[in-house]
């Protein structure tokens, strides 16, 4: 009886999260309520979006599950990441902030794809971004260091001043400040794209209080020696995608839209802990017609189909485009083979396994040969693109025991891509790697037998194409 009275306190103490008005569109937001010499207390209030206070945003790196600390909220318990926690200790503004972490609950899937889905909303309207960056001294020097130094003019560094010990990589990013910074963990997260393209103002915040000019950052950026640039992923990512910074926001009058195919392409490498966030991380910079539905019940397999979906009918598009069919668009230019490549890289970034990337293959091969005949007719045709009736649906893995699954143990656990065009479905056995296997598309009749074998991917190609791709894979 004691104990169960003593978890039932323990229950009590522990902040829960009240359901958001979807229809509203709710957001909550954390502001400070009470400070004390040990203690601080925040309240989570919940807006109608459109009738949310001024606030800031928080774009920040989770950082490690464990260890973790605790905040309260509304004098209940609420646990956080380190990375999170430590902001919280250092930022010293009342005013009211979004942070995903706290104002949405991560518990409930339902709620996180109503608010992912909200997210670029959440961003463009913030009074600005407010970047923390923590202070991490894996190289010399420290992000915290290299803050302050920025702040004094530093230009470069002595080789001396990084330390007689410091390696090859540690000379290479720690030339000057502004490369030191830029080299932050913080860089090379997938969310953040979204989170500074589509806010008109950013400001920077160093883990000990530093305050960094973003402007001042991104000028001394741009002023980098090509060569130097070329040095750190991040600093060509942040010169190359600042100009877009406006565009993407609405803040000019320039009507720009992005697709699927650009923005994921570009930007699959970059981190994230869920890899459904490849594609959702990115959807807030996407056309409206363009979107994937963001679903955290769908399986990583389903996501990734949803978006090459999106992909395809995005190329039958930008074939035929004109400003007259609802595109709004600078030209960019649509090569199949990034098409390709911008697949299987999504792939192996969503952590595809071997046996399912050996069927994959194969797919995006023929899905985009199709994809791009069909093109070629209707324009030659004159035809209008419909992708209701020319829609390509796709699916697999899907469990499959076959004959050619060399290994009776993992016969039962072998998938098989497939996909449906103008009528007919097409299969890709998902099987072990063989040098020598030839990828092949195939049909299957209603008593699930093989009725024909539609083509075989020239054998020349196929190997080469398979050799690059397993490379590719174990890296």
């Amino acid at each position: 009886m004691r104990s169960r009275q003593a978890h039932t306190r323990c229950a009590s103490s522990i902040y829960k999260h009240q359901p958001l008005d979807v229809e509203n569109h709710q957001i909550r937001l954390l502001k400070l309520r009470d400070r004390s010499e040990h203690t601080k207390d925040y309240c989570l209030d919940t807006f109608d979006y459109k009738e949310a206070p001024p606030y800031i945003a928080l774009s920040y790196t989770w950082g490690d599950k464990h260890p973790t600390g605790t905040i309260s909220i509304d004098g209940k318990k609420f646990e956080i990441r380190m990375n999170l926690l430590n902001f919280l200790s250092t930022h010293k503004a009342d005013k009211y902030v979004w942070i995903d972490q706290i104002c949405i609950d991560q518990s409930n899937d339902e709620e996180r794809s109503h608010q992912v889905k909200f997210t670029g909303d959440i961003y463009s309207r913030c009074d600005f971004v407010l970047v923390w960056l923590r202070d991490e001294s894996t190289y010399i020097p420290s992000t915290q260091q290299a803050a302050r130094d920025f702040n004094n003019g530093i230009e470069s560094y002595h080789p001396k001043s990084r330390g007689e010990n410091s390696s090859s990589d540690d000379n290479r990013f720690s030339r000057c400040p502004t490369l030191a910074l830029l080299h932050n963990t913080y860089f090379d997260r997938l969310w953040i794209i979204q989170e500074l393209l589509l806010s008109e103002n950013v400001c920077v915040l160093v883990e000990g209080g530093v305050e960094v000019s973003w402007k001042s950052l991104r000028t001394k950026c741009i002023e980098l020696p090509p060569n130097v640039r070329e040095t750190s992923p991040s600093t060509s990512w942040i010169v190359e995608a600042q100009p877009l910074r406006f565009i993407f926001a609405g803040h000019t009058s320039v009507g720009v839209t992005n697709y699927v195919t650009t923005t994921v392409g570009k930007f699959y490498d970059k981190k994230c802990e869920n890899p459904r966030d490849k594609v959702y991380g990115l959807m807030a910079l996407v056309q409206q017609s363009s979107k994937v539905e963001v679903d955290y019940d769908k399986s990583v397999q389903r996501v990734y189909l949803d978006a090459i979906t999106s992909m395809v009918e995005e190329y039958w598009y930008m074939r035929h485009a004109t400003l007259d069919n609802g595109y709004q668009l600078l030209r960019v230019p649509w090569f199949l083979g990034d098409c390709k490549d911008a697949s299987l890289g999504l792939a192996k970034a969503m952590g595809f396994t071997d046996r399912e990337m050996s069927g994959l293959r194969s797919f995006v091969e023929c899905i985009w040969e199709r994809a791009d005949q069909h093109a070629v007719k209707t324009k030659m045709l004159g035809l209008e693109v419909d992708s209701g009736n020319n829609h390509i649906k796709m699916g697999g893995p899907e469990p499959e025991t076959h004959q050619s699954c060399r290994d009776e143990r993992l016969a039962s656990t072998c998938h098989r891509w497939w996909y449906e065009f103008e009528g007919k479905r097409y299969y890709h056995d998902c099987e072990e790697w063989s040098g020598n296997a030839k990828l092949q598309e195939y049909t299957v009749s209603h008593k699930g037998l093989r009725r024909a074998s539609y083509f075989i991917l020239n054998s020349e190609y196929t190997e080469t194409n398979q050799h690059k791709t397993r490379d590719g894979a174990e890296d």
